[in-house]
């Protein structure tokens, strides 16, 4: 499944700690089972202002990507890393944040994909779940690691405020990635310009992976100490006795 594999992706990329297995996975399952009421609290929205009763429009179409879908989901899975994942002990170092966003982010995904497959009508099917696959994953992945980066700055913010800061910006990114997407899909179907801007996007979404997840990687405290044992090494390496040059 895609979001397993994006998963391990993220697992393999901290270089210098790994994180325990069954937290992520339990991340994972929350991440899925979010999902329902995310998609209660969106029905509900839909509800109340009466968006299913709106003239299809540019406008409609922005405050459905960015308020309904954006807003609310992205709510519920930062909620969800705020609730579980923040305040666990193995939670100790950047890199953690995106780790733990990722997986709550790949279960919701993984989940919606998987209720999309077996979804009746033109909008569910096999054809729907291999494309959703190729896209919808990993931009839900996206949006972890934009969270996600940003609460493992909060996490060793030196103040409360600057905590809170970092927070909301990794929230407030998460959601426009978000709704850009949806708006995309949505606005331009079956047209040139949504073939260009998913190329666009997905290429930014790769960069964004591998960026972000080695900027935080490099910040791990664990990371000197592998130098010092990778300098040690290579010092007993040169050393025709395995002494070091300052015991000579």
């Amino acid at each position: 499944m895609p979001g397993l594999a994006l998963l391990l992706f993220f697992y393999f990329r901290d270089r210098y700690k790994k994180e325990p297995l069954w937290p992520i996975f339990l991340a994972f399952l929350l991440g899925a089972f979010v999902l329902l009421p995310a998609a209660a609290t969106s029905g509900l929205v839909q509800r109340l202002t009466g968006w299913y009763s709106l003239k299809p429009n540019l406008l409609t179409i922005f405050l459905g990507s960015f308020f309904i879908a954006g807003l609310i989901e992205e709510g519920w899975k930062f909620f969800i890393v705020r609730l579980y994942c923040y305040h666990r002990p193995e939670f100790d170092e950047p890199y953690d944040g995106i780790m733990y966003s990722t997986a709550v982010a790949l279960g919701f995904a993984t989940l919606e994909n998987f209720l999309y497959v077996f979804s009746p009508g033109v909008l569910g099917g096999l054809g729907t779940g291999i494309l959703r696959a190729f896209l919808a994953v990993p931009s839900h992945a996206f949006y972890g690691v934009l969270m996600g980066y940003f609460l493992g700055e909060a996490k060793f913010a030196k103040t409360t405020v600057e905590a809170n800061f970092f927070a909301l910006i990794g929230l407030g990114l998460a959601v426009v990635a978000h709704g850009i997407y949806d708006f995309l899909v949505i606005a331009l179907p079956h047209r040139p310009l949504l073939t260009w801007s998913l190329i666009v996007f997905s290429f930014l979404v790769w960069v964004v992976f591998f960026e972000a997840s080695r900027h935080q990687a490099e910040k791990s405290p664990r990371r000197n100490a592998e130098l010092a044992r990778f300098s040690e090494k290579e010092s007993k390496e040169q050393s025709p006795d395995g002494t070091s040059p300052t015991e000579k």
